[in-house]
């Protein structure tokens, strides 16, 4: 009998339009898959504004826009394409910031003008390498759909969106399905009011709600690691239920 393919590890991307709470959940989702054993795990903090990185109260050295500033400089010195992705490789290896039973990789911001497609073609590749040995992969990507629709999150295999129950946040939600594919989009609700009827594409899940939360609100005011949440915290909570019913703990 022909031996069964393991499950492909997951590679969850978590998106949404800007200020709909896409961060809070990312790193509370990152949390609830620490504490179900699943590790080791690595964290893509894909916004240019470093969201996820003040909200696990992290401090970090290089940052992938580094990289990427070294891949063009050597790019105008005319050095070969093969050296480049070693060097990409490497320089990202670098920037990894490892903890216990997780690691951070941070994309940073960077001020350089023109296209950077065959920069990002070769941040792709150092990141499938940088990949391979943690067990899932959470991506807090870039707010709206930029990261989607370039396919810089290529080797994503579940999506998951974060709604606040606006107009706004129907309208990229349809997009995002559109881009996503039917069946491959998740939805959970970020402050939304009770019982507010959320407008879902066809074929998109509703995993969650996480509710108006007084203590979370003062941890992201104080600069608190959102990791520091009681267990019993009312958002926590809805986080780790959202991430069960989708299977991911």
């Amino acid at each position: 009998m022909p031996r069964a393919e393991p499950a492909a590890k997951p590679v969850v991307a978590v998106c949404g339009k800007g200020g709909a709470g896409k961060t809070v959940v990312a790193a509370l989702l990152a949390r609830a898959i620490l504490d179900a054993g699943t590790g080791p795990i690595l964290l893509i903090d894909a916004d240019p504004a470093g969201g996820l990185v003040s909200a696990l109260n992290q401090r970090v050295g290089q940052t992938l826009a580094g990289v990427r500033a070294e891949v063009l400089a050597a790019a105008r010195q005319d050095r070969p394409v093969a050296s480049l992705a070693e060097a990409v490789d490497y320089a990202a290896l670098q920037a990894l910031e490892e903890r216990d039973g997780w690691s951070l990789l941070a994309m940073g911001y960077s001020a350089e003008d023109g296209c950077f497609c065959p920069a990002n073609t070769l941040l792709r590749e150092a990141l499938d390498v940088i990949a391979d040995p943690f067990a899932a992969v959470l991506i807090d990507a870039e707010a709206g759909l930029e990261q989607i629709s370039r396919r810089v999150t290529r080797r994503v295999n579940r999506y998951l969106a974060v709604t606040d129950g606006s107009r706004r946040s129907a309208e990229t939600l349809v997009h995002l399905a559109d881009l996503v594919g039917p069946g491959r989009l998740s939805v959970i609700a970020n402050r939304a009011a009770p019982g507010a009827h959320l407008r879902l594409p066809p074929g998109v899940t509703l995993a969650g709600a996480v509710p108006e939360d007084e203590t979370l609100r003062q941890y992201d005011y104080q600069g608190r690691s959102l990791w520091d949440l009681p267990p019993d915290n009312p958002a926590r909570q809805a986080v780790r239920t959202a991430a069960r019913r989708l299977g991911w703990v």
